[in-house]
């Protein structure tokens, strides 16, 4: 059994007073499977009444409103959050799996996790790099998921900045440089297309010394899950060339980004926005519960439309 305490703070400075703000957030870690979420507290400067409701993939989205001028906008959410280890995966399954999911094609259970979404549309780049990497039925699903984990990790460079949160797969795929949000799409698009039910997943990444993950340690994460028949969910992490463990903290669940963005929303204004995120996971399987701390280091800051959003890292 791990706890961890997860504290992310997101940021927005306008260069002109804003009006009229209308935010998403989606931070609660999930309460499933391996996870179970203990306590979770969202604060919001300036203060506004904060509402919540649980979408049909069972996500929690806290959403709120500011009609009043404002220069600033902070949220500011802390969860501790226990996790068990996931059950060991086989080497690899029955090649009569790919039988299995043929017969799902049309079982409206996984339609939405086998079709396109905003993000996850095929073009000629993508289809110039699944030629390259001989993408196909050459094994049977665990294995092909496995070494299509590993080739998008060797394939791509980690580097902030070169893609955006709205970017498509196609910046990634001809610069062959992104963050985990891109990759993830790739990943995502390639697996469909090979029949395989696979859903977006964004969440927290417990990061530690020895294990050289290339996902930025103050930000956000995201990876995908697969549906095998027998195996259920199986989480990939292609950012990081590794199965999905319990170092890994699920939020959200969806077809890709577009519903599974940490904060999202519009305000009324003419104004530049300036984005700060920060992200601090601990680990505190050490601790008893009741006396862990609920407030970690990272402080409240004090005080046309515009979408603005936050990429994963």
């Amino acid at each position: 059994m791990i706890y961890y305490a997860v504290t992310h703070l997101t940021v927005y400075k306008y260069s002109e007073p804003i009006t009229d703000s209308v935010m998403e957030i989606r931070k609660q870690p999930r309460t499933e499977k391996n996870q179970r979420n203990l306590r979770f507290n969202l604060e919001v400067s300036p203060s506004a009444k904060v509402t919540h409701y649980t979408d049909y993939l069972g996500n929690v989205i806290h959403h709120f409103d500011i009609p009043a001028p404002h220069e600033q906008l902070a949220v500011k959410s802390e969860a501790i959050v226990e996790v068990k280890p996931l059950a060991e995966l086989p080497e690899k399954v029955e090649w009569d799996v790919w039988d299995a999911l043929d017969a799902i094609a049309d079982d409206y259970t996984y339609f939405d996790m086998l079709t396109p979404g905003p993000y996850t549309h095929s073009s000629a780049l993508l289809d110039r790099f699944a030629q390259e990497i001989n993408l196909g039925r050459h094994s049977d699903p665990l294995t092909v998921l496995r070494d299509l984990n590993t080739t998008i990790a060797t394939s791509f460079e980690y580097q902030q900045s070169v893609t955006r949160v709205d970017s498509p797969i196609d910046i990634a795929l001809d610069l062959r440089r992104g963050v985990c949000q891109d990759f993830t799409h790739i990943m995502l698009t390639l697996v469909r297309r090979l029949g395989i039910p696979a859903r977006y997943v964004s969440g927290y990444l417990f990061h530690r010394t020895d294990t050289y993950d290339r996902s930025d340690e103050d930000a956000s994460h995201a990876w995908l899950e697969a549906w095998l028949p027998g195996l259920g969910w199986v989480g990939f992490d292609p950012t990081n060339n590794m199965l999905v463990t319990d170092r890994h903290i699920r939020v959200c669940i969806a077809n890709d980004y577009a519903n599974a963005s940490p904060s999202r929303g519009v305000f009324r204004g003419f104004a530049e926005t300036e984005l700060s995120v920060q992200v601090d996971v601990r680990k505190l399987d050490e601790i008893p519960l009741d006396d862990v701390p609920t407030q970690s280091e990272i402080v409240m800051p004090s005080y046309g439309y515009y979408q603005q959003q936050q990429q994963q890292q």
